[in-house]
């Protein structure tokens, strides 16, 4: 059963995979690392656009829609907060990214620009172990929840620490390794599985 959601505060975590975190020279976090993207950056259609000058890198991601107001007490409350599951895209000006944290800056706009954040927004109930990304028929990015660092109610305590949810927030809990350059007219498959997959095109833009 799909749920389709109005989508609130767009939250992130890095870091969530060894493997990812050493193809980029990062350190193996101790506790979840959250940054944020604007609402603004939700993209849920089946174009990907990407500025045109720019080279913008895939993580493919579970994402989680939180159901309820509040905050959890427990890894079993953090649980409940959690309405569905899908999979999207965290897109990164990799570049940019690399520069601001040489210079001790905040990763803001090297992730929180307009269409920045990919997801099917038909969420189902049920998360399965396993989820991909495919571009051009070409295997790129195999994860498994048993993988994760972090687990998804783990995830959900920490960031309650910090905000309160409303419903409708989502959040992108992390990228296994494999990351890489999206390129104008790149055929993207991500998803659970072939039965539970969703296909997108990807389009320079002006922008």
């Amino acid at each position: 059963m799909s749920i389709d959601p109005k989508i609130q505060n767009v939250y992130c975590v890095g870091r969530n995979f060894v493997e990812h975190a050493k193809e980029l020279n990062n350190e193996v976090p101790k506790k979840p690392l959250f940054f944020q993207k604007s609402n603004a950056c939700v993209n849920s259609e089946k174009i990907i656009k990407i500025p045109l000058h720019k080279d913008i890198d895939y993580e493919v991601e579970i994402v989680l829609l939180i159901g309820r107001a509040g905050k959890p007490n427990s890894d079993k409350e953090a649980r409940k907060f959690i309405r569905g599951y899908s999979v999207g895209l965290d897109l990164t000006d990799r570049k940019l990214q690399t520069k601001l944290k040489s210079e001790g800056l905040p990763w803001f706009s090297s992730k929180s620009f307009e269409g920045s954040a990919v997801v099917n927004d038909e969420f189902i109930k049920q998360c399965p172990e396993e989820f991909f990304l495919k571009i051009n028929n070409v295997d790129k990015q195999i994860g498994s929840t048993n993988d994760m660092i972090f687990s998804f109610e783990k995830i959900v305590l920490s960031l309650s620490e910090i905000i309160s949810f409303k419903e409708g927030d989502i959040i992108f809990t992390g990228t296994p390794q494999g990351v890489g350059t999206l390129k104008n007219g790149d055929r993207i498959e991500m998803g659970f599985s072939k039965k539970n997959s969703f296909k997108y095109t990807v389009k320079y833009s002006e922008y």
